[in-house]
């Protein structure tokens, strides 16, 4: 009864965001949108065509068909040790990932910490019993085109630095400006949630 209700929640949450007609209910923000919701991320997410991913075996389905495949970071960006997602993506939100990490080494010389990837509903479940602030019901984190980036840690360890973290931002902006991405700055958990736009 327990796992009916996990897997069936989710998809009448999906059925709030969507209209009848299984499209988005609402015109598409703008390109500049200069505080983008959680609904916004979470539309997004939805139009990637993927379920939310229940469990880990749901999720080597996905890497199995190409839908998902491993996180790679390259120079400007490293992944930390994740405890609660999974490091696979959509391959856009990875493509997308290191081309912001190759931005911020240009300017910077320095790299950012990616935090948290791909959760399934189970991990996301594991982490509200110890994450308030972790989102009950649906998550952009579900379906594999969000990821949360550290505002401070920075070259590999936790280092606070207010001139890497404006810089960070403003290279965000500039991708959510060019319509290639949304972002909102969470303060408690100290990251910038990233979801890529398909």
């Amino acid at each position: 009864m327990r796992l009916i209700i996990i897997l069936v929640f989710p998809l009448l949450l999906i059925a709030s965001v969507l209209g009848a007609t299984g499209t988005p209910t609402s015109k598409k923000p703008k390109k500049d949108s200069a505080k983008p919701t959680y609904k916004a991320h979470l539309r997004t997410a939805i139009g990637y065509g993927i379920k939310p991913i229940a469990n880990s075996k749901q999720l080597n389905t996905y890497v199995k068909k190409n839908k998902l495949s491993n996180a790679k970071c390259n120079k400007g960006c490293t992944i930390n040790k994740l405890t609660h997602s999974k490091a696979y993506l959509v391959p856009k939100a990875n493509k997308v990932l290191n081309e912001i990490a190759k931005t911020f080494y240009t300017k910077t010389k320095s790299s950012f910490t990616v935090t948290s990837i791909t959760r399934t509903l189970a991990d996301q479940h594991r982490l509200r019993q110890v994450n308030n602030n972790a989102k009950n019901g649906l998550s952009s984190h579900n379906f594999g085109c969000s990821y949360d980036i550290s505002y401070i840690r920075f070259n590999g360890k936790k280092s606070p630095n207010a001139k890497l973290e404006k810089a960070l931002e403003n290279i965000l902006i500039q991708y959510q400006r060019e319509g290639k991405i949304y972002y909102i700055k969470e303060k408690w958990q100290s990251c910038f949630h990233v979801t890529v736009r398909s």
